[in-house]
């Protein structure tokens, strides 16, 4: 069933569209773009001098798992009142709509990263294969916490309609607060010392030091993260279907 609802909604993301699934592959090239003009030639902006490469390269790299994770969260939370009908009509264990649609979101968005990855390598700039298992420890935690986060929202919008709002809200002021656009250490220090407690600023340096600079394994941030994301990814299940029950009484 699980798989069934992810392949109905990778599918559902490009429905009416006269290029398909071609956007997987146009989309995330042409943003790549975008971001090499605004940030690399309009504002100057250059990435921390230790690394000699392009502001663009250090920046997609950081990107393209922040999308995942905010559009696996956005969608997630929108999945219950999406399936309303389907809810009041058949017999589905509600999670699997929830998770289909985070999980959805995370893996266009990763089908992206590979694109992106590829163009950079092609323009020439190195990048460390052999740091795969860093990127996929810090992928595939960046994928928990958000469907944790997803099951959360996606549970309580039901009943607090002001979530839709708060989301986007806050994801924007995350994703201020989390070293994509800037390097931390360009920071004052006790800004710095604040910003290391948001716990996706030590997954960004491994996975840009992974990438970049050949880190074979993550570092003890990344390990406790993951852990910590599979033991919130339980709390959060656990939490959905205490509540889910109640779900046809508030759409």
């Amino acid at each position: 069933m699980f798989f069934n609802l992810l392949r109905r909604e990778l599918r559902s993301r490009f429905v009416g569209s006269l290029s398909g699934w071609l956007w997987l592959l146009v989309n995330p090239l042409l943003m790549l773009a975008v971001y090499a003009l605004v940030f690399g030639v309009i504002f100057q902006a250059r990435a921390p001098a230790d690394l000699e490469v392009p502001f663009v390269a250090w920046l997609a790299v950081a990107m393209w798992p922040w999308l995942g994770f905010s559009d696996a969260i956005q969608r997630g939370s929108e999945s219950i009142p999406q399936h309303a009908a389907l809810i009041s009509k058949v017999p589905i264990r509600r999670e699997l709509l929830t998770l289909s649609a985070a999980m959805g979101a995370f893996l266009l968005q990763a089908a992206g990263y590979v694109f992106v990855l590829t163009a950079i390598a092609l323009l020439g700039i190195r990048l460390h294969p052999e740091a795969i298992l860093v990127v996929v420890l810090v992928l595939v935690t960046f994928a928990l916490l958000a469907s944790a986060l997803a099951l959360i929202a996606a549970a309580l919008r039901v009943f607090i309609r002001d979530v839709e709002h708060i989301i986007p809200t806050l994801l924007m002021f995350w994703f201020f607060a989390t070293p994509i656009i800037y390097a931390p250490e360009l920071l004052p220090d006790w800004l710095y010392a604040i910003l290391r407690w948001n716990p996706l600023t030590g997954l960004m340096g491994d996975l840009r030091a992974g990438l970049f600079a050949g880190q074979l394994l993550p570092g003890l941030h990344t390990w406790v993260m993951l852990g910590v994301s599979g033991l919130l990814f339980v709390a959060a299940l656990r939490f959905y279907r205490r509540l889910s029950p109640h779900f046809e009484d508030f759409l």
